[in-house]
């Protein structure tokens, strides 16, 4: 055969970041600046026959003679990438807007499997050895083929490697992410005392869904699977991480019983939450689990995949021209320290697991729903006049984004305007967009009133409990099954709304719904009940990931996020986060009205629980900024929002213009910095409610950052932060010291739920620093060779210049030639509420 070459070389900066993949007629080599990974056709057989890591200098991959990279029953037949069946097709290469690049490689199926298409999309990214990589089986012409079970059970293995592994035991964690009220303490024992906890006041229920992880020694001969998504493996000299993208609970806790409010309590919950039917289908925690990790120990090898478990496929599902069949995206990366996993993990859900920008894009936004529930009629408050009220309310708080919630709609499933919003909902998102605001909306995507006429047109579509009566979802509504002709019309209702103006979507109460429907797209009549709801939960994170997807290419800016607020919800997970993000508030948490530090802290939960796991930018929640006696708490619930969730909430008629004014000064200063921070990790320390809970973002190199403190006692620390010497201005909000690159701030939380900030500026390369004040600073304004300098208390400050001062004021008063050692250092005093001003050279 002549050999030939083919190279394709993507630039993603010229002299800094290159992508290279290269064709010579018998390997695929894919290239970047610390990885080389080649895929080798050798007589029709499909094997990965490198993985070696440049910053390593090692080779990963160890012989695949038995270890093939895609392995799946078809027409009753095993196939696998080791037989010689395959044949190299083509391959396409795209760029992704997140600066990676995708591989898009057809191999052809030869002989029985003739027709058949094993297409592998692999993408992998400048700088980084984490690939992300998903199969689809495609068909050409007429051949029509089925996809089977292996002695019974459900087989279907992509990707599957074997890495070089000659020690006696190796070391695994497996990490998960939606584990319904799981204890803060991991050793928690409720036998030891009697346990006073109920579902109103109970803290593991108001942060909902939490992380959870278990460890592994794997010796010769051992094989364990975890349900993950997260998984590190210790090997020889670095860590390899694998994850896959789906959604699903973890454990069947929360599903026993509705989460319903609690007679007489004061701080009153949501009621209809959850899942009402009767259904004689599975109910164990394995029912949950749809997709597995498997990793198996042998002499030299450690052969790692990931496997369908529940629900992939059918028996004898067809797979032809307009039955494609597609796996989840699955990710690896191998790194030297196991310290830099928070890192490599972070990069991964902020930037290579979505290509849509802006759904990372953080902003403060206000939603309705708080403002609600403080009325008896919480959708008959929902008025045009109020709504307009509330929008001016928020704006004053400095919100970037407004969501409409539930009481704008006719009823649900019928997304249209009700008939007291009499001009429909144009003038509200006029106002929104007027006053600088994203326009949002909130819908139940499954829920749908049986007096609708949708209702009564489409049986076909409506989840029905074992009895066949309506399984009733979220406020007792029944619900549509959306595997199937639904999801055409939902996604054509949310296209109505971006229409009319709507950038973003809040997305309520897509719960475990038991669907057994027979005739749609997860299985007809010859199927049992419980196959056909397998099929359901497996394929309903596709469908809802694909709406959210459909939805930004109809318009560019739209953003979808997922309500997982309440038990039963299915959507936690990896893959909702390729298009959008996670609502993670509970409605019900420790109840509506609830002003103090005790609601507010259990929001935090989630920022405090997830740091490591979930980067905090992907999680929204909203707090109110209420100041209300007796708690005088906003200081804290709003220092809780710029941690982590940006929203709010509550009737803002109950805060006056002062207090919504001191709100916007807050989240302005973190807007200032949000710049250069709004991409990067959140470093924790301390745990939920501890002496003290701090959280850190600073960007290093530009000097701007932010440091958001709790205590829950009093208590004085000095919390100490690394910043270049060259690019430090000041910080706002607090005292501090600077020396030798180390930022020190002398936290002193006086008493018990307490809380403190500080916003530290960069001076963009201007040359000035306010080494240290005594006093916290309200503001400062840079310009080319002038700083003002407001003080919020009296303070002295050390001032040190690159260049010469030439006049030194305090409220537009000239002092006497400014006193400038031979350090340059500056020294100034003012009161509360003066402003410095320094002009030099």
């Amino acid at each position: 055969m002549r050999r030939f070459l083919i190279a394709v070389v993507l630039w993603i900066a010229p002299g800094l970041s290159f992508a290279q993949i290269t064709w010579d007629g018998k390997q695929l080599t894919i290239e970047n600046e610390v990885m080389t990974q080649v895929i080798a056709f050798d007589n029709g057989r499909v094997v990965p026959v490198s993985m070696w890591n440049k910053q390593l200098g090692k080779e990963l991959l160890v012989s695949a003679d038995h270890v093939p990279w895609f392995e799946f029953v078809i027409n009753n037949q095993l196939v696998h990438a080791l037989q010689s069946t395959w044949k190299y097709q083509n391959h396409e290469v795209h760029k992704l807007s997140n600066g990676g690049t995708e591989l898009v490689l057809q191999i052809a199926g030869q002989k029985q499997l003739k027709g058949l298409i094993v297409e592998v999309h692999k993408q992998y990214f400048p700088f980084s050895s984490l690939t992300r990589e998903m199969l689809f089986l495609k068909v050409r012409g007429k051949q029509q083929f089925t996809l089977n079970k292996l002695h019974g059970a459900l087989h279907f293995i992509f990707p599957q490697y074997a890495f070089s592994d000659n020690r006696p035991q190796t070391h695994l964690k497996e990490t998960r992410i939606a584990t319904y009220a799981q204890e803060v303490l991991p050793d928690f024992q409720q036998s030891y005392t009697w346990d006073q906890r109920n579902q109103v006041n109970n803290l593991a229920y108001c942060h909902m869904f939490a992380p959870d992880s278990l460890s592994f020694s794997l010796q010769r001969g051992d094989t364990v699977c975890v349900k993950g998504p997260f998984q590190t493996t210790q090997m020889e000299g670095y860590t390899l991480l694998s994850a896959y993208e789906h959604a699903s609970q973890d454990t069947r806790r929360g599903f026993e019983a509705m989460y319903q409010p609690s007679a007489g309590d004061r701080f009153a919950n949501d009621g209809a939450q959850g899942v009402i039917g009767e259904n004689d289908l599975d109910n164990t925690n394995e029912s949950l689990w749809f997709i597995g990790m498997e990793t198996s120990k042998k002499d030299d090898q450690l052969r790692l995949a990931v496997s369908i478990r529940r629900g992939g496929y059918l028996e004898d599902e067809i797979v032809d021209e307009a039955h494609p069949y597609q796996t989840v995206w699955t990710a690896m990366a191998c790194y030297e320290d196991a310290a830099e996993t928070e890192a490599i993990i972070h990069r991964y859900v902020m930037e290579q697991i979505t290509d849509h920008p802006p759904a990372r894009i953080p902003h403060f936004y206000y939603n309705t729903w708080g403002m609600q529930r403080s009325s008896a009629d919480v959708r008959g408050v929902f008025t045009e006049e109020r709504i307009k009220e509330e929008i001016g309310y928020a704006a004053e708080l400095g919100a970037e984004l407004f969501v409409l919630d539930d009481g704008w709609e006719v009823t649900q499933g019928v997304w249209t305007p009700n008939q007291r919003l009499l001009k429909g909902i144009a003038p509200l998102l006029a106002e929104i967009k007027s006053r600088g605001m994203i326009p949002g909306i909130w819908l139940s995507p499954m829920g749908i009133d049986a007096t609708a006429e949708r209702f009564k047109e489409h049986p076909e579509w409506v989840i029905l409990d074992k009895n066949g009566n309506p399984v009733k979802g979220q406020w007792n509504h029944p619900v549509f099954d959306m595997v199937g002709g639904f999801y055409d019309v939902f996604v054509n209702d949310c296209k109505w709304l971006i229409d009319q103006g709507v950038r973003y979507f809040k997305w309520d109460a897509i719960n475990s719904f038991p669907s057994s429907l027979a005739g749609l797209a997860h299985g007809d009549s010859t199927y049992s009940a419980q196959e056909r709801k397998d099929r359901y939960d497996y394929l309903l994170p596709f469908y809802v990931t694909r709406a959210m997807r459909a939805l930004r290419e109809y318009h560019p800016d739209v953003v979808v996020e997922i309500d997982v607020t309440e038990p039963q919800r299915c959507m936690v997970g990896l893959m909702p986060l390729q298009e959008g993000k996670l609502f993670w508030m509970n409605n019900g948490a420790s109840g509506y009205g609830d002003y103090s530090s005790y609601r507010t802290k259990s929001m935090r939960s989630i920022t405090n629980r997830f740091a490591g796991v979930l980067p905090s930018q992907v999680f929204t929640f909203a707090v109110y900024p209420h100041n209300a006696a007796p708690f005088y708490a906003q200081r804290y619930n709003v220092n809780t929002s710029i941690v982590g969730g940006h929203g709010f909430w509550g009737n803002l008629k109950q805060i006056n213009g002062q207090q919504r004014e001191g709100v916007n000064a807050l989240i302005s200063k973190s807007k200032r910095v949000r710049p250069h921070i709004a991409q990067l990790p959140t470093r924790v320390y301390g745990r939920i409610g501890g002496s003290p809970e701090l959280y850190t973002c600073v960007n290093e190199a530009t000097a701007y950052g932010q440091v958001i403190g709790f205590s829950g006692s009093a208590l004085s620390y000095i919390h100490r932060v690394n910043v270049d010497s060259t690019q430090f201005l000041g910080v706002l909000n607090h005292a501090y010291s600077y020396s030798d690159g180390v930022l020190s701030l002398p936290f002193q939380f006086a008493m018990p739920d307490d809380t403190r900030e500080a916003f530290i500026l960069g001076n963009d390369g201007k040359g000035i620093s306010i080494v240290s004040s005594t006093g916290w600073i309200d503001d400062v304004t840079l310009e080319e060779n002038v700083v003002h300098i407001r003080l919020g208390a009296a303070s002295h400050l050390v001032l040190k210049l690159k260049a010469r001062a030439i006049t030194m004021s305090v409220d537009g008063q000239e002092l006497l030639s400014p006193q400038q050692s031979e350090s340059n250092l500056l020294r100034c005093s003012g009161e509360a509420g003066q402003v410095i001003e320094v002009t030099w050279e």
